[in-house]
């Protein structure tokens, strides 16, 4: 039920969340955001004397993202009787301004690397911290981030303690100690639990050279989740296939979302689908060709 869960409620999650992405995105072309909008690091340059640079680019930022609101305000109220070469012209000068801005940015990093205030740190991580906490009153974002906090605490509990009892059952036990205690099995599954506790710690520790975490977590579930559904709609719909065949099936399809992966720049939420299509249209293909015989139903 936990992988179904998965599948049928985080692939819409995954929409909600670039839905918001979009929204906030929206919000600062007409709403004034930061120069940079890792402010911590903003604040350290200007501790160390990179305060008069800084305050001259934010200005000049400032004066830029006052004509570029404009400019879209303009874009936007061309009437439809418009010539297609005016609205051309305003889209253009938008784009201007925006590289503009662009510009300015990237001559704000390069200060705050001078200053060492941001060797390594994301930008784009720090959209939405800032939208919150701007934007948000202050209870409100207390109790967000209390939200938080207690999903993550849980969520991370929930799968150390799953990832440590599959492990110890499904692999540790009948591979290594077949004929072993209870307890010994118990203190095994707390052990592996910690093993994957120090995995998880290993992979946070590299979790700052990704671009961006939030888009980096929807392409992982994106390219896997397809794939688990499709074995979940064939068991409940599909009938007269067979669990080999869906099996199978499944692996293909993951290959097959693989290699999409590596070799083209569809978007990955289309992982999704093309996952899940290709075990529902797989399965039924393989029983009918390899997979004929008197195994059950996967659906029953």
């Amino acid at each position: 039920m936990g992988l179904l869960f998965n599948t049928v409620v985080k692939v819409p999650m995954q929409f909600s969340i670039l839905l918001l992405g979009a929204l906030v995105f929206m919000f600062y072309q007409f709403e004034k955001p930061p120069v940079y909008f890792n402010q911590p690091a903003y604040e350290r340059a200007v501790e160390r004397g990179y305060g008069q640079q800084l305050t001259t680019l934010q200005t000049q930022f400032n004066d830029i993202f006052e004509r570029k609101r404009a400019a879209i305000r303009a874009a936007s109220s061309e009437s439809s009787a418009s010539s297609s070469s005016e609205r051309d012209a305003a889209m253009t000068r938008v784009r201007e301004l925006d590289a503009q801005a662009h510009e300015v940015r990237s001559r704000t990093k390069s200060v705050l690397e001078q200053a060492g205030a941001d060797p390594k740190s994301k930008e784009s991580d720090y959209v939405f911290i800032t939208f919150i906490l701007q934007q948000m009153p202050h209870g409100l974002v207390g109790l967000l981030i209390a939200v938080i906090l207690c999903a993550t605490m849980s969520a991370t509990a929930a799968t150390l303690n799953a990832l440590g009892s599959t492990t110890a059952i499904d692999f540790y036990r009948p591979l290594i100690r077949p004929h072993a205690s209870d307890h010994h099995y118990v203190v095994a599954a707390k052990t592996l639990t910690a093993a994957w506790g120090l995995i998880a710690i290993a992979v946070a520790s590299f979790a700052n050279l990704v671009e961006n975490l939030i888009e980096a977590g929807n392409i992982l579930g994106s390219i896997f989740y397809g794939s688990i559904l499709g074995l979940f709609l064939a068991a409940f719909f599909i009938r007269r296939v067979t669990g080999s065949a869906v099996f199978f099936a499944a692996l293909l399809a993951q290959a097959l979302v693989f290699v999409l992966f590596a070799t083209t720049n569809i978007g990955y939420l289309w992982y999704n689908f093309i996952g899940c299509a290709a075990v529902l249209i797989l399965a039924p293909v393989l029983q009918q060709t390899i997979f004929r015989g008197p195994q059950a139903p996967a659906g029953v």
